[in-house]
């Protein structure tokens, strides 16, 4: 067999893995709470009566309470979009080696390893050559186009093979 032949794929968060991410942002929120909880309701009657548990009773510290965690759930997933956008890479097989781009960066070359195929959905871990920069993680999906993917999964899968024979 050839060697898988050149493509190039764009990483971008789409809107499902977004929002997994802000559900994964709001149990972070949420289960902290939820751990206290048994605690707050097994001293809330108590026979000596603790100044913290009175203020937690009082509605408008509930409501500025509950306004903190949606300010910090909203400006989490402000966060993410916006470094999302920011993240945008493309990844590129040339025949023989693996190119990442980005906007704002320059081209590096290195190894692709594929982490997570999932059919649909993949998570691939570039590694830069020597001395170029630290490892990235790029979330691919299927998008619109079958026929790239395709090729993009049989590059992944067969890089490692010796020029014009893959494994």
């Amino acid at each position: 067999m050839r060697a898988p032949p050149p493509v190039e794929h764009v990483s971008a968060l789409g809107r499902a893995w977004r929002a997994a991410l802000s559900l994964l942002v709001g149990a972070s929120v949420a289960v902290p709470l939820a751990w206290g909880l048994p605690y707050f309701a097994s001293h809330w009657g108590s026979l000596h009566p603790d100044a913290f548990f009175d203020l937690l009773g009082d509605g408008r510290v509930q409501g500025a309470i509950a306004l903190w965690v949606v300010a910090m759930v909203a400006a989490a997933c402000w966060l993410a979009g916006k470094r999302a956008a920011a993240s945008e890479h493309t990844l590129r097989w040339d025949g023989q080696d693996w190119v990442l781009a980005g906007a704002g960066r320059v081209d590096q070359r290195g190894a692709a390893s594929l982490m997570l195929d999932l059919g649909p959905w993949m998570l691939v871990r570039f590694l830069p050559y020597a001395g170029m920069g630290s490892a990235t993680w790029l979330p691919l999906s299927i998008g619109l186009d079958a026929a790239r993917w395709a090729a993009l999964r049989g590059a992944l899968w067969n890089w490692r093979a010796g020029r014009g024979e893959a494994r």
